[in-house]
């Protein structure tokens, strides 16, 4: 089923538009559950979600709930310097994921500060930033604590900065969407990830910046 899954994924950013896609099963691993999708503008999430929907019935004979499929929509990004993990994973050793531990916040005053802890192999590595406590700069002031977390296990040759976060309304539901920039050896690659927002933004959007970044180093 992993291989199915994988060639769905690499199906589905083959549409126009798609910059990365993101199938995830439910828990006892016989269905989909949901399916994100990151695209440009240059189609609008009623199309892709029919497309979607029409080329996994043809490719894999599957039938799926539009209500599964969620669009986030980015504007202004590198296509071409999105990774293209199939290609630069194959043959390499996969080292272990990273994964979301805890986010906790405080208000002080105008002032807003988020503690984020992640894990990976059992290593754990946290990071706290504050800023002003606006709607919209809490979600990079979250986003800005994943990647300072992050960084602490990517060593000196590598290190990720946050572009852009934009939290996305649907019809029923609401989006996080992270755009990054992997900083290498003379090198810069644009990272784009997605998670499904409930009443719980931090979590939300240290989910689709771990979305972008575990995609380019697993």
């Amino acid at each position: 089923m992993n291989k199915s899954l994988e060639e769905m994924e690499i199906d589905i950013r083959t549409l126009s538009g798609v910059l990365s896609a993101s199938v995830i099963l439910s828990p006892d691993g016989k269905d989909i559950d949901e399916i994100h999708i990151v695209s440009t503008c240059e189609r609008t999430p009623k199309q892709l979600v029919r497309d979607v929907e029409t080329l996994i019935l043809g490719n894999h004979g599957i039938r799926i709930d539009h209500k599964k499929i969620s669009i986030a929509q980015v504007r202004d990004v590198d296509i071409e310097a999105i990774v293209d993990t199939e290609t630069e994973s194959k043959g390499a050793e996969r080292p272990s994921r990273i994964r979301f531990v805890s986010a906790r916040s405080n208000t002080y005053g105008l002032r807003w500060e988020v503690a984020v802890e992640l894990e990976r192999g059992g290593i754990p590595s946290a990071a706290t930033v504050n800023g002003a406590g606006s709607r919209k700069n809490k979600a990079r002031l979250v986003a800005q604590a994943t990647a300072e977390a992050l960084n602490n296990y990517l060593g000196e040759k590598q290190a990720v900065a946050v572009d852009e976060v934009q939290i996305n309304e649907g019809i029923g539901y609401k989006t996080a969407v992270v755009i990054l920039t992997l900083l290498g050896d003379r090198t810069e690659k644009v990272l784009v990830g997605s998670s499904l927002m409930d009443e719980d933004m931090p979590k939300a959007v240290v989910h689709a910046t771990l979305d972008a970044v575990n995609r380019a180093l697993t």
